[in-house]
């Protein structure tokens, strides 16, 4: 009787069979699981979706601690730049030619943005385009610092352009992006931010201490008139504006990629 030879297979992988109704658990920043079955991962892959698209002109900006040396990196990067002491400054939009770097926290509670009417002096408009298409938040804020009186005190920490204005993000060493480089962002600044809040709220769940952009509306330093400024809202979009010295908003500093 002839033997029958096994040829082994050496340095081969072992296969798992996978079940396709196998569901795989992801958890969102809020601690929130979604369970997604394999057939769909595989529809939604095999549809075209780009994974990389979570990166895409996105990154997390820091004075590097041993030369003060600004940088910004992809957010994969992130951790262990962090967990070897760095510090977030923000995290920073590339879009449409523009850069800007979003606080990685906010107000703790609404502010007013003033305490009284007040015309600061930027951008004031009451036409809704011409206001969306606002780039000069760090001007605005400037000029209402300036024009800040008595009697309508803005830069204080607990009015919106005073908050952004005294914000700070430091390094080990002290340096960064401190008082004096941030700003309330204006109505075109502010949708920029919208358009990429998912990604933004990405990057920020890998700062230590960062808060989340949340559902709800935001001041910005476009002025309607003395007595009101634009506000938009990061749920559906909606733009308006309110009264500067009694409505109480959300407010999240921005900056630029500056030394």
């Amino acid at each position: 009787m002839a033997v029958k030879k096994t040829k082994k297979l050496s340095g081969q992988a072992t296969v798992t069979t996978i079940n396709t109704n196998q569901k795989i658990p992801v958890t969102d920043a809020n601690g929130k699981v979604t369970l997604i079955s394999l057939a769909n991962l595989k529809t939604a892959l095999l549809a075209g979706m780009n994974l990389n698209g979570l990166y895409d002109g996105i990154f997390i900006m820091y004075h590097r601690k041993s030369d003060d040396y600004p940088l910004m990196v992809k957010p994969h990067k992130w951790t262990s730049l962090q967990n070897s002491g760095e510090i977030a400054d923000g995290v920073v939009v590339v879009e449409g030619g523009k850069i800007l770097v979003v606080a990685p926290t906010e107000s703790t509670s609404k502010l007013t943005w003033s305490s009284a009417a007040i015309s600061g002096g930027g951008t004031t408009t009451t036409n809704r385009v011409t206001a969306m298409n606002d780039w000069n938040g760090k001007a605005n804020t400037a000029a209402t610092i300036k024009a800040s009186k008595a009697d309508a005190i803005t830069n204080t920490a607990q009015y919106a352009p005073g908050y952004c204005n005294l914000y700070s993000r430091a390094n080990a060493n002290g340096k960064g992006l401190t008082a004096g480089k941030w700003w309330l962002p204006s109505l075109g600044e502010m949708f920029m931010i919208y358009a990429n809040m998912t990604k933004i709220n990405y990057a920020l769940s890998l700062i230590t201490g960062a808060t989340q952009l949340v559902e709800d509306w935001y001041w910005t330093s476009t002025e309607n008139s003395a007595t009101n400024a634009w506000y938009l809202y990061l749920s559906d979009g909606t733009t308006n504006w309110y009264t500067k010295a009694s409505s109480t908003g959300g407010v999240r500093a921005v900056s630029a990629f500056i030394v």
